[in-house]
């Protein structure tokens, strides 16, 4: 999706036709807007998304106030009054012009919207502009609105990704990259299909297989309420947790408590490495007992065949006389090498056959001689074994140990805050410490849940097979029982694939999310979308790492990495570059659009997000202050620049200050007091 132009038509504070053509060369993408706060950023956001979908986002105040007030006021009571966006956009080589617009009636002081219609259209190749019937469906294949919010999104609230709530948020995105919604209508149906045919069995008159057909349903039915429940608690549990963040943040920024919960925090990042290293030894000491634990058995057994080896020598049937192969060839074909007959039965057929059994010797001293070479090499790597586990287990318990001091630490810290005269800190704490034991309970009825998942999947696939053995005589009967089967196969290889697929593109989402992280910071953290699809961040590797402890500027600097990564997916798509295959129809060069980027961040940060920012997306529209982008933005962003714009406020007060911005030597309005109405227009720099 290639912006070319917005217009916006008495759109909320923009009075008449405003026009923006938007940036699109490849060393100057970046389209700048510069608006003071509440000059109408925000409303240019929503109007792409009002455009697309009919939505606003949620810190879009009185959502259907969308005519321009001036526009309200001097208009004649009974008069019809439109406002309209129209976007023009190119995607996959054709362009597209979409149009939104509705008719209000003015009917007293409330806009009430009576009429609305959305058209769009695409260029054919004559020149010529055509409708599409169904607009809708178009745009949800060109963008879907599940994932616009990643592309159109308010810089200062992009940071809700790396909450822990978010996860599902990020699963979306993900499922909507995959373009999987026939297999979750699957998912959704089969299972309805297998209760239909197990109700058809019930009533065909089969008790046995009815019977098991009930304790299916019930096992169905508490599976689904059981994952219910786990949605919710991982999604309360995020919630929680963040809460919690927010918490020992303010403990941070306390005066009384700052040093206690620093202290805290140190200890805290010690015993989760010391209990990461503890599972990691755990799981290598199991992996060496489990490929080496043999070999202590198996030496044990070499010098009993040594012994008997020898035993047989000493008798004389090792080296054996004969092989096995040539004693069975003359047995078949009946003639001694003397050339007497050996016939079934006869002495001379007898007396050659006692050979064969001293021939099976020859296959016992191959084998012998084989294992022989490694006869020492085996005792001596059985041998190996016991300083290796006493290694493993000191290294166990030296991680051990190292948890339990820094929890010792972690318990006396919570002690003195618990104590501290200061009632804020206390009330801090107590709350950091509630909030604790909820995240506590709720993770330990999580873990039940998913053993609990477990039994019933294995009792699901016992029922499945005692189901498949009852004896059904009647053909229609047992045309039913074979349905059930093929269905319920279906929905598990469905899910298969469909959980392969998710998990790949969040392989592929968490490379691509380090490689633009790499890019676009300055410090050494690796970012991670770890399996329950939550956005972290690290320091050091191996052994060592540790979660950092996230400002404002490396949230930011992390939720713009995911967002870049989901454009470099998407352009891998439409490129068809390997491996892109398993996405789905979604594909294509994506602009990024963003209001408010740099907020309140310190300049470092400012200048590591507009350097970033150019080379995330095809096309860049970044509205912001001049407060926010003066000096390191401005100049960063400066050779990047394709289209520039001001917002100029125009209000009726008479105390405002008239304020003027220069910018490529040039001077423009910014705020315009003492106007004749309260609106917004843009003006072109560049």
């Amino acid at each position: 999706m290639k912006l070319i132009s917005l217009e916006m038509h008495n759109f909320r504070q923009f009075v008449g036709q405003q026009k923006i053509e938007f940036a699109g060369s490849d060393d100057r993408n970046v389209t700048l807007i510069y608006g003071a706060n509440g000059g109408g950023k925000t409303t240019i956001l929503n109007a792409f998304t009002w455009a697309l979908y009919g939505t606003t986002s949620p810190d879009f105040e009185q959502k259907e106030m969308l005519i321009t007030d001036s526009v309200w006021d001097d208009a004649l009571p009974g008069a019809m009054i439109e406002t309209s966006v129209t976007l023009h956009f190119e995607h996959d080589g054709m362009q597209y012009r979409l149009r939104r617009r509705i008719k209000t009636p003015k009917d007293g002081t409330r806009q009430q919207p009576q009429s609305y219609d959305v058209t769009l259209d695409n260029l054919d190749e004559s020149g010529a502009w055509k409708e599409e019937k169904t607009y809708s469906d178009r745009i949800e294949q060109i963008l879907p609105e599940e994932l616009s919010q990643f592309f159109f999104f308010n810089g200062e609230r992009i940071e809700r990704l790396v909450k822990r709530g978010a996860y599902q948020d990020i699963q979306k995105a993900i499922k909507t990259l995959l373009g999987l919604e026939q297999y979750e209508l699957a998912l959704k149906h089969l299972p309805e299909v297998v209760r239909g045919l197990g109700n058809e069995l019930r009533k065909l008159g089969k008790s046995q297989a009815g019977d098991i057909v009930n304790q299916q349903d019930q096992i169905r039915e508490d599976t689904e309420r059981l994952q219910d429940e786990q949605r919710r608690l991982r999604e309360e549990v995020g919630h929680l947790t963040d809460e919690r963040d927010v918490v020992e943040t303010k403990l941070r920024a306390h005066a009384p408590t700052a040093q206690l919960q620093l202290r805290r925090d140190e200890q805290t990042r010690a015993y989760r490495s010391a209990e990461e290293r503890r599972t990691r030894a755990a799981q290598s000491r199991t992996s060496l007992l489990t490929k080496r634990a043999y070999r202590v058995w198996l030496a044990e057994l070499v010098p009993q065949v040594q012994s008997a080896a020898a035993g047989l020598r000493e008798t004389g049937q090792l080296p054996a006389p004969l092989k096995r192969q040539f004693v069975e060839e003359l047995l078949q074909q009946g003639s001694c090498i003397c050339g007497t007959k050996l016939n079934d039965g006869e002495s001379p057929h007898d007396h050659v056959k006692t050979w064969r059994a001293k021939a099976g010797l020859a296959e016992v001293e191959g084998a012998w001689q084989q294992m022989q070479g490694r006869a020492t090499e085996l005792a001596e790597s059985s041998q190996e074994l016991s300083p290796l586990l006493r290694q493993a287990n000191a290294d166990i318990a030296t991680v051990a140990e190292e948890a339990r001091q820094a929890s010792e630490i972690i318990s006396e810290v919570e002690g003195q805050l618990k104590k501290l005269p200061s009632e804020d800190g206390q009330e801090l704490e107590r709350r950091r410490v509630d909030l604790t034991r909820m995240v506590d309970k709720n993770n330990y009825r999580l873990h039940d849940i998913e053993r609990e998942l477990k039994e019933l999947s294995r009792r699901g696939d016992d029922l499945g097979k005692q189901l498949a053995k009852v004896e059904i005589t009647d053909q229609k009967g047992a045309l039913v029982r074979q349905q059930m089967a093929v269905a319920s196969q279906a929905h598990a290889a469905i899910s298969s694939m469909y959980n392969t697929a998710s998990e790949f593109v969040r392989d592929r989402l968490d490379v691509k999310i380090r490689e633009v992280f790499s890019k676009i910071s300055i410090k050494p953290f690796t970012p991670e979308l770890n399996s329950n699809f939550e956005l972290q961040l690290w320091r050091g590797d191996g052994d060592s790492r540790v979660p950092v402890s996230k400002s404002t500027g490396e949230n930011q600097l992390l939720s713009l990495s995911f967002v870049g990564a989901l454009v470099a997916l998407c352009k891998e798509r439409a490129t068809g570059e390997k491996g892109a295959q398993i996405l789905g129809h979604l594909g294509g060069l994506y602009p990024i659009v963003m209001d408010a980027p740099f907020g309140n961040l310190d300049n470092t940060y400012r200048e590591e997000i507009a350097r970033a920012l150019p080379g995330m997306a095809s096309q860049v529209v970044v509205f912001t202050s001049v407060a926010q982008a003066e000096g390191v933005v401005a100049n960063r962003l400066e050779g990047n620049i394709g289209a520039e714009y001001v917002i100029c406020i125009n209000t009726t007060k008479d105390d405002a200050v008239h304020d003027r911005i220069e910018l490529g030597g040039r001077n423009f309005d910014y705020v315009v007091p003492v106007a004749d109405a309260d609106c917004a227009k843009m003006e072109r720099v560049r």
